[in-house]
């Protein structure tokens, strides 16, 4: 239960593999992951990618930046991966404080209206999203960020496995098919 017809996806519908990442947008550790993942996806174009918004209770923005990003995703998929990667390139200027100015100026960015996104990310309909993404993490034991699976198997702490092995990985689960 990796998909669903709220969250982002890329690549093949009919795709031998599906990598699911469990992330916050302010977690230090998934944007260091970021280029690697990103990398990942450049390299294994017959790869289909899921995100799960999974914000940790620690980070005081991450439940809103996740609805933020739930918004952006229903509007458009395109510009949901712009998001989540322009909201990792600033994370360190967001603040508890200025979240909803910088995550609306994000949305407008990746060519939406940001209002809107603030408006909708202020409903109870992105939260239940953020909060389904995160009942499904914890029924996988999902405990930290960011977390892969690759076809159901799960990869924890992405960011120190080389992007060589995470390739192996992927060949070695589309040759289980």
């Amino acid at each position: 239960a990796t998909t669903g017809p709220s969250w982002p996806l890329s690549g093949p519908k009919d795709a031998p593999v599906t990598i699911a990442e469990f992330g916050d947008l302010q977690c230090p550790a998934c944007k260091a992951a970021q280029p690697t993942i990103e990398a990942l996806i450049a390299a294994e174009p017959n790869v289909r990618f899921v995100f799960q918004n999974f914000p940790l209770e620690m980070h005081n923005w991450a439940a809103k930046g996740a609805a933020y990003a739930d918004c952006v995703g229903q509007a458009s998929n395109d510009a949901f991966w712009k998001f989540v990667a322009k909201t990792y390139e600033i994370q360190g200027d967001i603040t508890a404080e200025n979240a909803d100015e910088k995550l609306t100026a994000l949305a407008d960015a990746v060519g939406l209206k940001g209002a809107d996104i603030a408006v909708c990310a202020s409903t109870p309909v992105p939260a239940a999203h953020v909060e389904a993404s995160v009942a499904l993490g914890k029924s996988v034991n999902v405990t930290g960020t960011p977390t892969l699976f690759i076809n159901g198997r799960s990869i924890g702490n992405v960011s120190s496995v080389p992007l060589d092995t995470l390739k192996s990985l992927v060949e070695f689960a589309a040759k289980q098919k």
